[in-house]
């Protein structure tokens, strides 16, 4: 589980899923801090979040034409797993490859 796709699909395959729905302005407060957030054209959006010490999350959200959501708001959708020092050591390591690059 070196890059991000691998470190993703680890967490889809073994994490909970867990959905909620939210109110645009608590989904945007959900992204207040990001890891290795993509934001796409089409209105999907990805990232990672780390608790540390407790689990780390993959979350989604879809707000494209075949999306789920309203005028209300959002579905925001994560996988997470318990808490792993070595996969979130990855994650930070991935966000620090991410900056420097920029």
């Amino acid at each position: 589980m070196h890059t991000r796709s691998s470190i993703q699909k680890h967490i889809a395959q073994v994490g909970e899923k867990v959905s909620r729905w939210r109110t645009w302005a608590e989904a945007k407060e959900s992204q207040a801090t990001p890891l290795l957030q993509e934001n796409l054209p089409s209105g999907y959006s990805n990232w990672f979040a780390v608790v540390r010490g407790h689990s780390i999350w993959w979350i989604y959200t879809d707000t494209s034409d075949g999306g789920v959501w309203s005028s209300q708001g959002m579905a925001v959708t994560g996988f997470r797993i318990a808490y792993d020092e070595s996969l979130a050591q990855k994650l930070y390591e991935l966000v620090y490859e991410h900056i420097v690059k920029r």
